[in-house]
């Protein structure tokens, strides 16, 4: 994963902030869910350990030196987030495919996506969308009462975890971007390296999720 912040003097950079480790699906009773489920608690959990100082200063400020001998007040704000659709799903804690609303901006119904109908389906409520992240995943937890538990998965097409970026100010807060910050690249693939050796030939490439970040000045 890497980042860049939009706003700031001299040369913008990327810089890679973080790698998220592969979790394989193990031969057990249900493997394909377990999988799911460890992926999707793996990948929240290592954007929780990257933003969790991000999430409070997005809240309470930071101070910036501004010119001599002053500070001003800076709260970071998540402009745009750059994946491919199964990654939007997966930080989103939405449901990959085969569900009822499969858009991730919007309410309207799978049946509906080519009609008429889709031009006026209502905006995902992020605040409520996210009071059923947290039962589902208290109810998970504690193991309790798995028919509500999937009963408030279907309705949201959600999954029980919690995205992480939530936590930051201006995306599960007014003005509620959530589910508007995401772009996307076409391609999702850049070239990483070229390496020829005697009788062969070996292209990697690098999938990157990338996060743009401004520092807006109070």
């Amino acid at each position: 994963m890497r980042i860049r912040f939009v706003n700031v003097e001299g040369d913008i950079e990327w810089f890679t902030v973080a790698y998220v480790p592969v979790v394989k699906t193990l031969k057990e009773l249900g493997g394909d869910e377990r999988a799911r489920i460890r992926r999707s608690n793996v990948l929240q959990r290592v954007m929780y350990l990257i933003f969790r100082t991000t999430a409070a200063a997005s809240h309470k400020s930071f101070e910036v030196p501004v010119g001599e001998n002053q500070v001003a007040m800076a709260f970071l704000r998540v402009l745009l987030y750059i994946c491919d659709q199964p990654e939007e799903r997966a930080i989103l804690c939405m449901k990959s495919g085969g569900t009822t609303y499969p858009c991730s901006s919007c309410k309207v119904a799978s049946k509906d996506m080519v009609s008429s109908a889709a031009l006026t389906a209502e905006d995902r409520d992020v605040l409520q969308t996210l009071e059923k992240h947290l039962e589902a995943s208290e109810l998970a937890s504690l193991g309790e009462d798995r028919p509500r538990r999937v009963a408030l998965e279907s309705q949201e097409s959600i999954n029980r975890a919690i995205p992480a970026l939530a936590a930051l100010a201006g995306l599960s807060t007014p003005p509620l971007l959530l589910y508007k910050m995401v772009g996307f690249d076409v391609l999702h693939v850049r070239f990483y390296s070229h390496v020829s050796l005697p009788g062969t030939s070996e292209c990697r490439f690098s999938c990157v999720s990338e996060l743009c970040v401004c520092v807006v000045m109070s």
